[in-house]
């Protein structure tokens, strides 16, 4: 794939060295001169001296054969704006944009970025799937966290303990995909009964994992 990226910094310049080791063909759109000169020399990629807001400059890259954008730079208005001349005017597919403020990821996502990355929000949802929260710990989460997968910890005093599915009222949006007792694997049915210390494995929306959260461990509020 082409791959263009603005911003020629540490993350750019990493990023441009990873993604060469893909076999991408990658170029670097940097107004300072000096990196410019050190990407091209030590990764041998073509390096755009210039600012990635401006149309020029993407002209000169060719952008309109590229098949993603990145904007990495150290300002979100100018990866923002960087992004939207990619994608409006050289019709550019995908784009990813590095967002420095958390609060930025909505407005980025609501004017057509399609990823939006912010490494403050990465960390904080590693350290939210690595803290066990009362019995329930937030595995992964999809969809830009509309969807979430959780596991949960079946406690003898849960007021689910030894009641089968069937007879549990889940919240709406909510499905369990396995139950993991000791070594083994289940695949639950209705006439499947949740025992103590099971490891039950969901899938849920942000709402109804409170919700499922509240249902389960009742015991510990």
């Amino acid at each position: 794939m082409y791959i263009i990226i603005a911003g020629g910094g540490k993350v750019g310049y990493y990023l441009a060295k990873t993604l060469l080791s893909y076999k991408h063909d990658v170029a670097v759109i940097e107004p300072q001169k000096d990196l410019c000169e050190k990407i091209a020399n030590e990764l041998n990629i073509i390096v755009c001296n210039g600012d990635a807001t401006t149309i020029d400059k993407l002209v000169e890259l060719d952008a309109s054969k590229a098949d993603i954008f990145i904007a990495v730079t150290g300002r979100d208005e100018d990866n923002l704006i960087a992004c939207q001349l990619a994608k409006r005017n050289f019709g550019i597919k995908r784009t990813i944009a590095r967002v420095n403020n958390p609060k930025n990821i909505q407005v980025f996502e609501k004017l057509g970025v399609n990823i939006a990355v912010s490494s403050t929000s990465i960390i904080a949802d590693l350290i939210e799937q690595e803290v066990d929260y009362n019995g329930m710990k937030t595995l992964m989460k999809l969809k830009n966290g509309k969807i979430i997968l959780s596991e949960i910890v079946i406690a003898e005093q849960s007021p689910v303990c030894n009641r089968s599915l069937k007879d549990i009222n889940l919240p709406k949006d909510c499905i369990l995909i396995s139950v993991i007792r000791d070594e083994e694997v289940i695949i639950p049915n209705g006439f499947t009964v949740l025992q103590a210390n099971d490891f039950v494995i969901a899938v849920s929306s942000q709402e109804d994992q409170e919700k499922l959260k509240d249902y389960f461990l009742q015991h510990l509020r």
